[in-house]
C-alpha cells in the first residue's frame, strides 16, 4: 500500500519506499556513531545496502553515518552521494520529510560526473519519493520522468528503475490522470517482467489491480472491476509462491472488498477468512479492525443482521483501541510542538479538547479502507494506491500546521540532522569529529563606523551582510554556527563530515570577502561608511553539541576553534587567512595561488605558520 506517498506494508520489515530500500546485514564489527572505521569494513557494508532492502532504521543510520564519516576523510565523492541518498531515505522512513529532502538535494548536487550514472538514479528514486511524500507531485513526476528517460539499455539491473516507474504512476494518479497511470503501472509491469524479479512484479501486479479498483468505482467501467480481480490474483499467487504473508492479508481484503462491490458477499467471506488467519497471526491490529467491517458489510448483505451487527461491535471496539493509541501519538506531538514554538511566540491556547473532538470526527470518516483516489476522494487499501492521506489525516492532521511552524523554527535553530535527532531521541549528543574547517569573521574598526550610523542603520547594515553570507555558506552545505556582534562563525564537516570539504569553507570566505569589497565599493560611491573584514580559516578536530535547556544553540568547542579565532585576528582586511593545517588540505586545489607569510605571531598561541589564499588569474 501506499503510505505518506511511498510503497510498502505497514510493518516496515519489507520496505519498498517507491520501490528502493536498504538491508543492513549483521556486521559483528560494526562500530558505533563517531568511530572511525576502515576500508574492509566499508566496502562490505556499502555492499550490504546495494540494492537491498531495509530491516532497521535506527541500525542503518549508525552505519551509514560511520560510512559517511569515511567516504569523507578519503574524499570518495561518489560513495558519499550515494550513503547520503540512503541516508535521506532512513529520515523519510522516520517521518523527518524536510530533512531527507534536503539531503537528497545535497546529494545530488555533489553528484560528480566521474561517478557511476546509476548512483544518481538512485538519488533521484529518494528526490521524487521525498517530492511525493510532500504533496508535490508536479516535482516528484517531473524527476521521475526525466530520470527514466536518461536510462541507458546496458546498464545492469538496479532497484531504481522499479521505484522510477513506481513513482512515477503514483504521480500521475495523485494528478488525476488515471489512463497516464494505467499506463505507467503497465510500464512497471513490463519492467519487472524483463528484468525477473519477482517482488517488483508482484507490486507491479497490486499496483494495477488496485488501479482497475479505482477506475470501476467511477462507474463509468464495470469491466475494469473484473481487471483489478484478475491483476490482484495474480499477485497472490506470487506472495504465496514468496510466504509474503503480509502482502497475502492486504490482498485478500482487497479482494474481499472487491467480492463485495460486485455484490457477492459469500466469495467475499471466504477471503475474509483467509484474511482473518494471516491477521491473527502477524498480531496485524489495524487490518482487524478493517476486516471486522467488512465482515459486517458481506452479512449485512447476506441479510443476517445478528452476526453483521456483532462483527461491528468488534469492529468498533478495535477502531477506539488504534484511536487511543494515536491521541496518545497526536498529543505527544503537540506536547514537542508546544515546547519548541514557546520560545518564538506565545502560545495562546493548546486544548486538548479539541484533539478529542477532531479524532472522534475522524471515527465517522473511516469507512472505506480499500481504496483511494485522491481528485474524488476515494480510499484504497492495495498494494500499489493506499492513500497517504490514510494516516496524514488522522491526528497528525489535526496539529500539522502548528507542527510545521515549530519544526521550521527548529530546523532554524539547529542543522537538521541534529534537529531529527533531537525530536526522535528527545536529546542530542554531542560527538567528536576528527577534522572540521572553521571559518571566522570580524570588521575592521566596526566601533569607529558604528559611530557614524543611527542604530536602525547599523542593524540594517548588519542584516545584509550576515543575510549575504548566510547565503554563500548554505549553497556550499557549510553550518552556520553563530554571529557574536559583528563576528561570523561558521564549520566545515558537520555535523555531517559527508557534506562539505575543507576548500568548500575555502570558496565560501573568498566569495564572502568578493562581497564585502563590492558592497564596500556601493557605498562609498553613495558617500556612505562601510565596513571591512578579516577572515580567518583552520582545520583540525572538534566537539559538536547543543549547548543548555533554554535558549539552546548548536555549538563547537576545542582548541581547532580558538585557532581559527587568531587566524582571523592575526590576518589582514580584505585577505583570506589560512592555517598550515587548512593550507595542507587545499594545497592542490585548482584556481587558487597561495601567498607564503612565513611564521606569524598569534596571542596565546605563539608564532603560527600562515598563508594568504586568493583566486589565480585563471581561477574560477
Amino acid at each position: 500500500m501506499v503510505v505518506d506517498g511511498k510503497v510498502h506494508l505497514t510493518d516496515g520489515r519489507r520496505c519498498l519506499f517507491g520501490g528502493v530500500c536498504f538491508l543492513l546485514l549483521a556486521l559483528s564489527a560494526r562500530p558505533t556513531s563517531g568511530q572511525v572505521v576502515d576500508a574492509s569494513w566499508a566496502d562490505s557494508t556499502y555492499g550490504s545496502f546495494v540494492n537491498s532492502r531495509l530491516i532497521d532504521v535506527g541500525t542503518s543510520l549508525i552505519a551509514l553515518d560511520s560510512l559517511a564519516a569515511f567516504y569523507s576523510r578519503t574524499n570518495d565523492r561518489c560513495h558519499q552521494v550515494h550513503v547520503q541518498a540512503w541516508r535521506s531515505h532512513c529520515y523519510q522512513v522516520l517521518g523527518q520529510l524536510d530533512s531527507a529532502l534536503s539531503i537528497a538535494q545535497k546529494a545530488q548536487a555533489r553528484f560528480g560526473a566521474t561517478c557511476d550514472s546509476l548512483v544518481l538514479m538512485s538519488i533521484n528514486v529518494y528526490l521524487s519519493n521525498a517530492y511525493l511524500s510532500l504533496g508535490e507531485f508536479d516535482k516528484a513526476l517531473a524527476v521521475s520522468e526525466r530520470s527514466l528517460a536518461s536510462w541507458n539499455e546496458a546498464w545492469p539491473y538496479s532497484i531504481a528503475r522499479h521505484g522510477l516507474y513506481t513513482d512515477r504512476a503514483i504521480a500521475l494518479a495523485y494528478k488525476g490522470d488515471l489512463d497516464g497511470s494505467l499506463a505507467a503501472f503497465h510500464d512497471e509491469l513490463a519492467n519487472a517482467r524483463r528484468e525477473g524479479i519477482a517482488n517488483d512484479e508482484m507490486d507491479a501486479l497490486t499496483n494495477l489491480g488496485a488501479l482497475y479498483g479505482m477506475m470501476s468505482e467511477s462507474g463509468k467501467h464495470a469491466a475494469f472491476l473484473d481487471s483489478s480481480i484478475t491483476y490482484q490474483m495474480r499477485a497472490l499467487q506470487i506472495a504465496r509462491r514468496m510466504n509474503d504473508r503480509e502482502n497475502q492479508l492486504l490482498l485478500f481484503s482487497n479482494l474481499a472488498q472487491v467480492a463485495l462491490d460486485g455484490g457477492r458477499p459469500r466469495e467475499a467471506l471466504r477471503m475474509l477468512a483467509s484474511a482473518d488467519t494471516l491477521a491473527t497471526q502477524l498480531q496485524n491490529l489495524e487490518q482487524s479492525t478493517i476486516l471486522e467491517l467488512l465482515y459486517s458489510n458481506a452479512f449485512k448483505a447476506l441479510h443476517l443482521t445478528d452476526s453483521a451487527y456483532a462483527h461491528l461491535k468488534v469492529h468498533l471496539a478495535l477502531k477506539d483501541s488504534l484511536l487511543n493509541i494515536e491521541k496518545v501519538k497526536a498529543i505527544a506531538d503537540m506536547q514537542e510542538k508546544y515546547e519548541s514554538e514557546k520560545k518564538a511566540r506565545t502560545i495562546k491556547e493548546l486544548e486538548v479538547k479539541n484533539l478529542d473532538s477532531e479524532l472522534r470526527k475522524e471515527q465517522l470518516t473511516r469507512t472505506r479502507n480499500i481504496y483511494l483516489f485522491s481528485g474524488i476522494g476515494i480510499l484504497m487499501l492495495a498494494g500499489g494506491l493506499y492513500s497517504r492521506l490514510r494516516y496524514t489525516h488522522r491526528a497528525k492532521a489535526i496539529i500539522q500546521k502548528e507542527k510545521e511552524v515549530s519544526e521550521d523554527l527548529l530546523h532554524n535553530i539547529l542543522p537538521e540532522e541534529v534537529a531529527a535527532e533531537l525530536k526522535m531521541k528527545g536529546y542530542a549528543d554531542a560527538r567528536e569529529f576528527e577534522q572540521a574547517t572553521i571559518l571566522f569573521t570580524d570588521f575592521k574598526g566596526f566601533t569607529s563606523v558604528a559611530e557614524r550610523l543611527s542604530a536602525a542603520e547599523l542593524v540594517a547594515e548588519l542584516n545584509i551582510c550576515f543575510k549575504a553570507f548566510d547565503a554563500i555558506i548554505d549553497a556550499r552545505g557549510i553550518e552556520k554556527i553563530k554571529t557574536i556582534g559583528d563576528a561570523y562563525m561558521a564549520a566545515g564537516g558537520l555535523p555531517d563530515p559527508s557534506t562539505t570539504r575543507p576548500i568548500d569553507v575555502v570558496d565560501a570566505a573568498l566569495e564572502m570577502q568578493a562581497f564585502m569589497a563590492d558592497h564596500a565599493e556601493e557605498r562609498r560611491a553613495k558617500g556612505l561608511p562601510a565596513f571591512e573584514m578579516r577572515v580567518g580559516i583552520h582545520s583540525g578536530p572538534v566537539v559538536a553539541g547543543i549547548v543548555g535547556v533554554k535558549k539552546f544553540q548548536y555549538d563547537i568547542w576545542g582548541d581547532t576553534v580558538n585557532t581559527a579565532s587568531r587566524m582571523e585576528s592575526s590576518g589582514a582586511v580584505g585577505r583570506v587567512n589560512l592555517s598550515e593545517a587548512t593550507y595542507r588540505l587545499v594545497k592542490d586545489a585548482p584556481g587558487l595561488r597561495f601567498e607564503p607569510r612565513g611564521k606569524v605571531q598569534a596571542k596565546g598561541k605563539g608564532e603560527l605558520e600562515m598563508y594568504f589564499v586568493l583566486r589565480s588569474a585563471t581561477g574560477a
